[in-house]
């Protein structure tokens, strides 16, 4: 989901730890790491495509995703649905690559790397780390290219799509959650709205009585007609509230 478990302490790498990799569509397994995925989408990633495609996003999310719940937090998981068997492609590849390249998922910009984020055990910092996939097959370790950590995300335009995907730990390590229950019908709806189908959030803020209830100041109101990335953020501070008043 929006957290990937720790690695080992012997996998964990540094900003500054170095691996080899590079992706060229001279490999012979390229565009085989787009097949028979599980790719989970955090609500930036869902921002960017269903932008990048001109949709709506309840026709984004019809269209393109699958719904599932992830057993630990109780939280929704928005997937990428793949193609049919036997190959379950992802619906954005072609043989050419990656036909929103510039708009790609977390995932796909992290990768050959992993992340795992969140909460220390004393609840008081966040944590992150980086490490190697296990990739049997691809060819890009026997690329000669060296890269740190560092460089890596740096290179692939991660700083963005972190900083606002963390946004959801302040949401799933609220203090005041009861981890020991699943959120309910009305919560989860609430969660899928605000986070995942803007579009339709956007609707509810202005056309319902949403701002008698919320004050937001002139400022906030006029960016959130127009730049998702305001309303996104509004969803989180919301859900905050909403959920754990």
């Amino acid at each position: 989901m929006f957290l990937e478990p720790a690695p080992s302490p012997e996998k964990c790498l540094d900003l500054k730890d170095t691996f080899a990799f590079s992706c060229r569509k001279e490999l012979a397994c390229f565009n085989t790491c787009c097949r028979n995925k599980h790719l989970p989408l955090t609500p930036y990633d869902i921002v960017n495509l269903k932008n990048a495609l001109n949709l709506h996003s309840d026709e984004f999310l019809s269209r393109y995703t699958v719904y599932t719940l992830d057993q630990d937090s109780g939280f929704p998981v928005i997937s990428l649905e793949m193609g049919e068997a036997p190959q379950k492609a992802c619906p954005f590849v072609t043989p050419e690559g990656c036909s929103v390249y510039n708009d790609r998922p977390t995932a796909c910009r992290l990768f050959p790397l992993g992340r795992s984020s969140g909460i220390s055990r004393a609840g008081m910092t966040r944590e992150e780390f980086y490490y190697l996939l296990d990739t049997p097959g691809c060819l890009g370790f026997d690329e000669r290219q060296s890269w740190s950590v560092k460089a890596w995300r740096d290179n692939q335009g991660l700083l963005p799509y972190t900083k606002i995907n963390d946004r959801m730990l302040e949401l799933v390590f609220h203090d005041k959650r009861d981890r020991t229950r699943p959120l309910d019908g009305h919560q989860l709806q609430k969660v899928m709205v605000a986070c995942y189908n803007l579009d339709v959030f956007r609707e509810f803020v202005f056309k319902t009585g949403f701002l008698e209830l919320y004050e937001i100041d002139e400022k906030t109101l006029s960016r959130i007609k127009e730049d998702d990335i305001a309303l996104l953020n509004l969803g989180f501070a919301y859900l905050g509230r909403a959920l754990f008043p």
